[in-house]
């Protein structure tokens, strides 16, 4: 009788890992997928972190630059100003995103507005991000956002003012 068993879970545990497999491939593929909210979510957390390479990733070409000067470049160097004033190092200005909730409001035609909302808190390095947040070290800042976002290259792209970038005239 005990065989028996055996026999009949065998095929049921065969289809569970088959399925799970299944819907795992699918997970991947539905995070892949770009959209405007992981558009404006992975240059939000580029924009904190002071990732240039991502940030330049996500903005559209139109905003890049403004009166012949690149925005993300005069940011990171404005970041490292204010550091240096007051005695630190570029990443003592880096802060890393919490708590994200975001709202999508289509405005068709390959454009949206993302609602954003947030807490950041400054991330000098991963282990001062988590030990800050365990006994509750250092500030969390509120965020709210509503950042712009277009279809360019297919894929979608912030472009217009967002945070203290400057938005470019030209856009409208």
């Amino acid at each position: 009788m005990a065989q028996d068993n055996n026999r009949s879970i065998i095929p049921m545990v065969a289809a569970v890992v088959i399925i799970g497999f299944i819907l795992q491939v699918l997970f991947v593929y539905a995070d892949n997928t770009d959209s405007p909210h992981k558009a404006a979510v992975e240059f939000s957390k580029a924009y904190f972190l002071l990732d240039k390479a991502i940030m330049n990733e996500r903005l559209c070409n139109a905003q890049k630059t403004i009166d012949e000067v690149n925005i993300i470049d005069e940011y990171i160097q404005r970041s490292a100003n204010e550091a240096r004033q007051m005695g630190f190092e570029l990443k003592y200005m880096k802060n890393k995103m919490y708590y994200v909730k975001t709202h999508t409001i289509p405005l068709g035609d390959g454009k949206a507005e993302v609602v954003l909302t947030c807490e950041i808190r400054k991330s000098i390095n991963p282990l001062f991000a988590t030990v800050g947040k365990i006994f509750q070290l250092g500030g969390t800042h509120k965020i709210e956002a509503t950042i712009p976002v277009i279809k360019e290259d297919k894929a979608w792209k912030v472009c217009g003012k967002v945070f203290t970038l400057p938005a470019n005239p030209d856009l409208s």
